[in-house]
């Protein structure tokens, strides 16, 4: 049979929402005053209790153990629980949710080859639709042939979610394949018949006993990489052509010769600050902003990070950002300070994150610098220009190499 669509979880698969509920549910508990304590792994544990309500009566259970389950008592659970859905949503829309690797790649290459691809959620269609803007921008909902979602009816019912899929299909669910991101929606995914692939969650490493025949990685470009080579986190144009075949390889049964598919290695962050170095250009955050236009000028820099004294990041503060001002606040302007113009909620990137994804960061977001940071210290910081100097200098050697091949040749 022929692959035609791709059914891929939205939350989970498309990407990682469940450290987002973690924090929402944590937000939840402390404003209730409730001393709620759980690790990452211990909140992935809770998935098995079914959906984000249950999950939060359990914990509602754990904290008032002993206490006598009253018409209160259900009535405490609904409105933690709504609170927490409400934080949830909130935070969708304002987090940094990046795409998991390989699938904004993937979805580009199957359109273009004529296949569906289906977005299956149990999250509320809101939030769904929110994680899509976040994750593939504006027009990301236009990507997929069908947008399956609906909190109410799936929360910790995925055998029902897939169920409603296949009946929504044009086809059968042997000319499909899912990609999903964890046991209990692979389960599900297989009891309506589809083949599945799961490229496990970050946020719970669990290792669950799939049966023989199940496909388990950590994330699809691991599909195109031999054991002994390194994950690949942005793909080429090559790399998407051989993703797709890993799929349809996959979804024919016939897993045979993956690992000597072609794999790039990507750069990283650090390469880019191994050769600009570590300084960055700051400004205190009581300056005045004429004081900031002198430091532009003389600097010759079109953006400074706002630190304290350890070097933690209070905020960051651009040409853009002073053009506005002049704009919005004209004569008022020499009396404001560079704390009053700042953005306080900076996009950062760490030394390890390959310069591709930074790159899509940049343009998705439109910004033109990121802070690199580790443990809360900024190590450096980058530019597009940089970005783009990288990327020229990476083309530039992909030529020369070619030229010395074809003139070894000769």
């Amino acid at each position: 049979m022929t692959l035609q669509v791709i059914i891929i979880r939205a939350d989970g698969a498309l990407a990682e929402t469940e450290d987002v509920r973690w924090r929402a549910f944590a937000k939840a508990f402390s404003e209730s005053d409730y001393q709620w304590s759980c690790d990452r792994e211990g909140f992935a544990l809770t998935t098995k209790l079914g959906g984000s309500e249950a999950r939060m009566a359990h914990y509602v259970r754990s904290l008032l153990r002993g206490r006598p389950e009253t018409e209160d008592f259900t009535l405490l659970i609904q409105a933690m629980h709504r609170r927490a859905c409400k934080i949830f949503s909130e935070m969708l829309a304002d987090s940094r949710i990046e795409p998991r690797p390989g699938i904004r790649e993937l979805l580009v290459t199957a359109r273009s080859e004529g296949l569906q691809p289906v977005l299956v959620s149990t999250l509320s269609r809101r939030d769904t639709d929110r994680l899509l803007e976040t994750v593939l921008g504006q027009r990301g909902r236009e990507v997929f042939h069908h947008v399956v979602a609906d909190e109410a009816r799936y929360s910790g019912d995925c055998e029902r979610l897939y169920r409603d899929t296949l009946a929504l299909l044009e086809t059968g669910p042997g000319h499909c394949i899912v990609i999903e991101a964890g046991r209990i929606g692979r389960e599900a995914a297989r009891a309506s018949g589809f083949p599945v692939i799961t490229t496990r969650s970050a946020f719970c490493k669990e290792t669950p006993a799939f049966g023989a025949g199940s496909v388990v990685v950590e994330s699809l470009p691991d599909l195109i990489a031999g054991p002994d080579r390194h994950r690949v986190d942005l793909l080429n144009s090559e790399n998407k052509a051989a993703l797709l075949s890993a799929l349809q390889r996959l979804h024919a049964g016939n897993c045979e010769g993956l690992a000597d598919l072609d794999w790039t290695d990507q750069m990283r962050v650090s390469d880019i600050l191994k050769t600009k170095g570590s300084a960055v250009k700051t400004i205190e955050p009581n300056a005045t902003l004429r004081a900031l236009a002198h430091s532009f000028r003389k600097e010759s820099v079109g953006a400074m990070l706002v630190l304290d004294a350890e070097r933690r990041l209070l905020g960051i503060v651009s040409e853009r950002d002073l053009a506005r001002a002049i704009d919005d606040f004209g004569t008022g302007l020499p009396e404001m300070r560079v704390s009053d113009l700042m953005t306080r909620s900076v996009v950062t990137c760490a030394p390890e994150d390959s310069v591709a994804i930074v790159a899509n960061v940049m343009t998705q977001r439109r910004i033109r610098h990121l802070p690199v940071v580790v443990n809360g210290i900024v190590v450096g910081l980058i530019s597009i220009g940089d970005v783009l100097k990288h990327r020229l200098d990476e083309v530039q050697l992909e030529a020369d190499v070619l030229r010395d091949v074809a003139r070894a040749r000769r």
